[in-house]
């Protein structure tokens, strides 16, 4: 017999929590094991039920949802997936901040009158109990790598562009990575960082304030410039129709994404070809491997966030399948990586 997928449902509204368990009752796969009110309880149940995913609230009394992240995430990692109201009325920080948490996912709460099929949340939360969590320190933790042979024949001869995929536990290495690039990095950067698309202007927003770099949703026809981050907007591809410039292109998915980090990745390939760094992160699936290979093929060079660091190693782990992954890079040190690289010195080989 198949084990249920176990849900606690935290939220202050007792209309909401009827109408999350009653949506997830429908699925014979999931079960809901408890119901909380605020977050000091949701930190309790989750010690005594231990259950295989949460779905959390924000504003709630006593404890809110983002401090109860923090504390289960630091004392009893858990899948968490943030239920909270429309992101474009708050300020990014308190959207995304969940996700530097250690929340695995976000999603905009439905209205009351929506009916019963909007708040159906199985199918994400099925997939989030999939997900091994890590206990999440508020303070990140180094890891120096052993000492190896250095490469420098891996070196670009110049890079000319950084083409970035992430999905799943992507926004916290990114957070991480553009916080420690100087204002003078000089390479452009692209990235398709799957995430509801509710969130997207959220996670632009709460990025550039982390950062000394320029960072926002990209635009069709936009210049990429050194210093500059372009993040995909949902529902279209971005691609790289010539150096320097990026498109916006509607379309049919590509590896189950639209945007499709392997659509970004092979127009980098093509445009830039031994000036383009792919860089493949954390996150389920494989998208991006694809592009990954195509950058390697066309000369470049591409990093990938190692299996210890990742939230899910899928994308990454395709891409290694491929052999489209030159280095291997802790998700903590992928920003170090690339100003090492950018100032012409080579990576330690290593897998």
């Amino acid at each position: 017999m198949v084990k249920k997928v176990s849900v606690l449902v935290v939220d202050d509204s007792l209309i909401c929590r009827q109408l999350i368990c009653e949506a997830l009752g429908q699925d014979p796969d999931l079960q809901v094991v408890g119901t909380c009110v605020d977050g000091k309880e949701a930190l309790a149940k989750v010690k005594e039920l231990r259950p295989s995913v949460v779905t959390m609230d924000v504003d709630m009394p006593v404890m809110d949802g983002l401090t109860a992240v923090e504390h289960i995430m630091a004392e009893c990692p858990t899948p968490i997936l943030v239920l909270t109201a429309d992101p474009r009325q708050q300020a990014p920080e308190l959207t995304c901040r969940a996700l530097e948490l250690g929340a695995l996912g976000l999603r905009v709460k439905p209205s009351i009158d929506d009916g019963l099929e909007a708040w159906n949340l199985a199918k994400e939360l099925k997939l989030l109990a999939s997900v091994r969590v890590i206990r999440h320190i508020r303070q990140h933790k180094k890891i120096t790598p052993p000492v190896r042979n250095e490469l420098p024949s891996l070196l670009p001869p110049s890079m000319g562009m950084v083409a970035v995929a992430a999905s799943t536990g992507g926004p916290q290495v990114l957070h991480r990575m553009l916080s420690e690039l100087p204002s003078d990095f000089p390479a452009p950067i692209a990235i398709v960082q799957h995430i509801n698309a509710a969130f997207a202007e959220s996670l632009a927003g709460w990025l550039a304030n982390s950062c000394r770099l320029k960072v926002r949703l990209a635009q069709d026809g936009e210049l990429l410039m050194p210093g500059h981050v372009l993040i995909a907007p949902p529902g279209m591809h971005m691609v790289i129709p010539f150096r320097g410039r990026v498109a916006l292109k509607p379309g049919v998915e590509r590896d189950g994404h639209m945007p499709s980090a392997t659509v970004l990745l092979e127009s980098a390939a093509k445009a830039y070809g031994r000036r383009a760094l792919g860089v493949i992160l954390t996150g389920m699936g494989e998208d991006g491997a694809a592009g990954m290979l195509a950058i390697k093929q066309a000369g470049g060079l591409t990093l990938a966030q190692n299996e210890e660091s990742c939230v899910v190693f899928g994308m990454p782990g395709a891409a290694v399948e491929r052999n489209a992954v030159d280095h291997l890079v802790h998700g903590d040190e992928v920003g170090a990586a690339l100003v090492k690289l950018s100032r012409g010195e080579a990576l330690a080989q290593g897998r």
